[in-house]
């Protein structure tokens, strides 16, 4: 008897032999204990992980008559009957399996449903399965709508196809749908480690388990491949083997590879591609592996008891300390790119190379900030934020500023932020806690100015002295509340409420008039009331001041704008012109927040 590959000498007889499809088994068990069965089923998912295997089991769980040719419809096919033998065997007239891509017209369809009107010859059940129904024509799909609704007692439909979202939404609506799962690389290396212990095959652990990484979720695929590695490695599997038959890295060689990247090694890098190249593995598989490592890598830094099954949970934990959170993402991203653009490249050794070369260029500084700072102006100490002055006392400083220049190589110092009146000093409590604060603070904190220091909400009306414009402007306004507040003229203001006046209704409801009373009371830190006056705004508004300030600004870059060097020219070369129309100057300032 000839040879039989793998995959067809294994394929499942029944349902416990399933491998990976628990949840799919489990329905359609249910459903044959319980007779409620379907008459058209839709099996989707990739390549080689049992569409057709489950079709030819629902088949001999329908039509088998079991060993005594008495049993009626079972989820546990006896495999003797004429029905299941022949099923098995691929000879059974009253299973019919039909290929939808070289079968996909209107004809071929009008044909199988005629034959579908007549009773099985010698079944219970006639079964059509159409394999890859997405390949179906229009037409086709068309002229079976009706009898796939309604169809003979006797007859069932099984579906299969790898792209679900091609088929007809009328087609899925008429049918059960089970969605096939992708195996998982260790059920497939499993079920390769069961088949070559009744083989009587030997095989190392980390052979199979890069076979089954090559699967690709496939167990089709996986036995394929293990056919393959049985026959290259001359009977016996080995991790040596595979890795040459595949042209897959030694994990260990893409470990040192990123223990060149952690030293900054770029000769050592290029030497371990040329010896990579002199074996002729592949780079692409290459750059698959990096990332694949990386993202094991990063998982490791947040939770490192998920790798203590990992076969190379050593070298994981290893470059898990060697490179920070940031840089592993970088690297990850590098790799993907490379891999991605590699069809770009001269060839595939450039594109590799330059990959690993730009690792080396973006690879961020491996000073601490702490180290960082160090080398900074002042030594890295912290600078004491300015104390507040005087106006008088600013006055005597100028002349003295003016009289002694700034040596030549110190920066130009920073323009002091013009303050406000003081605020109310701050408690006991918080007047002692202000020293310590202020030197633990960053360098970078002297820039912000010294009124932020006072939270908004405890500032008094007073340092605001109860100017209605600068007041909503500070305040958390948005919406209606602030069209509301911006459109009003300002009637009355005091301390404890403001009286406005607008002529749209809209803007004076009750709940707008709330919801401005509780934004402006948390801005001043304490209850104050808005009271509204129905009447035609007279006066000057906020919202008027801010068109102003808009139109300005516009002006400003217009004129700045033109008279650049480079519209200049252009305008006095080509007698150009600039229509302020066609640009959106986008100067509308922010008072919002």
């Amino acid at each position: 008897m000839s040879y039989q590959v793998l995959a067809r000498k294994w394929r499942p007889h029944d349902f416990d032999s399933v491998v990976g499809q628990e949840h799919v088994v489990k329905a359609l068990r249910h459903a044959l204990r319980e007779k409620r069965i379907h008459h058209a089923y839709l099996f989707t998912g990739t390549r080689g992980v049992g569409k057709t295997t489950l079709s030819r089991i629902l088949a001999k769980c329908l039509n088998c008559t079991g060993p005594d040719g008495k049993g009626d419809i079972t989820d546990k096919p006896c495999g003797v009957c004429e029905a299941c033998r022949a099923i098995d065997e691929g000879h059974f007239v009253d299973y019919i399996e039909m290929d939808a891509a070289s079968n996909r017209g209107v004809d071929e369809m009008t044909a199988l449903l005629e034959q579908a009107m007549y009773p099985p010859t010698n079944a219970r059940f006639k079964v059509y399965m159409i394999d890859e129904v997405h390949q179906l024509s229009s037409t086709a799909f068309n002229a079976m709508l009706k009898t796939l609704e309604e169809p003979p007692e006797y007859v069932k439909f099984i579906l299969a196809t790898t792209d679900p979202q091609k088929v007809p939404i009328t087609v899925l609506s008429r049918c059960l749908q089970f969605n096939l799962r992708n195996m998982t690389p260790q059920e497939v290396a499993d079920h390769m480690a069961h088949i070559l212990q009744v083989e009587k095959i030997e095989a190392e652990p980390a052979a199979l388990r890069l076979l089954a990484a090559g699967a690709r979720g496939s167990m089709r695929d996986g036995l394929s491949l293990l056919d393959q590695a049985i026959a290259f490695s001359d009977g016996a599997v080995t991790l040596a083997g595979v890795q040459s038959m595949l042209g897959v890295v030694d994990s260990s060689i893409l470990v040192k590879l990123l223990r060149c990247l952690r030293d900054n090694d770029a000769a050592g890098m290029l030497s371990i591609a040329d010896e990579m190249a002199m074996r002729s593995f592949s780079f692409r598989q290459a750059l698959r592996d990096i990332a694949s490592l990386l993202h094991r890598t990063a998982i490791a830094q947040r939770v490192p008891a998920s790798i203590s099954g990992d076969a190379e949970a050593d070298s994981i934990r290893e470059l898990a300390g060697a490179f920070t959170p940031d840089e592993v993402q970088l690297y990850y991203q590098i790799a993907i790119n490379g891999r991605n653009d590699l069809h770009l490249a001269p060839d595939e050794y450039a594109g590799f190379t330059m990959t690993l070369l730009r690792m080396l260029a973006f690879k961020p500084a491996g000073s601490p900030v702490a180290a960082r700072i160090a080398k900074l102006p002042h030594g890295g100490k912290p600078l004491e934020p300015p104390a507040p002055v005087s106006k008088a006392e600013s006055a005597a400083a100028a002349p003295a500023k003016a009289e002694s220049p700034a040596p030549a190589p110190a920066p130009a110092p920073a323009p002091k932020p013009k303050l406000k009146p003081k605020a109310p000093p701050p408690p006991p409590e918080e007047a002692k806690a202000s020293p310590d604060e202020e030197e633990d603070l960053p360098p970078w904190v002297q820039l912000e100015p010294a009124e932020e220091t006072i939270p908004p909400e405890e500032r008094s009306a007073d340092s605001e002295e109860l100017d209605w414009q600068s007041l909503i402007r500070s305040a958390e306004l948005s919406g209606l509340e602030w069209q509301s507040a911006s459109r009003s003229e300002c009637v009355e203001l005091k301390s404890t409420g403001v009286v406005l006046k607008n002529s749209s209704s809209t803007l004076t409801f009750d709940n707008v008039r709330k919801s401005l009373e509780r934004a402006l009371s948390k801005r001043l830190g304490h209850p104050f009331s808005v009271t509204f006056q129905t009447g035609e705004v007279k006066g000057d508004t906020v919202w008027a001041q801010v068109n102003r300030e808009e139109a300005a600004a516009r002006q400003k870059l217009i004129q700045d704008f033109r008279s650049s060097g480079v519209v200049s020219n252009i305008i006095n070369q080509f007698k150009g012109e600039v229509r302020e129309d066609s640009v959106d100057w986008n100067t509308k300032p922010k008072p919002l927040h």
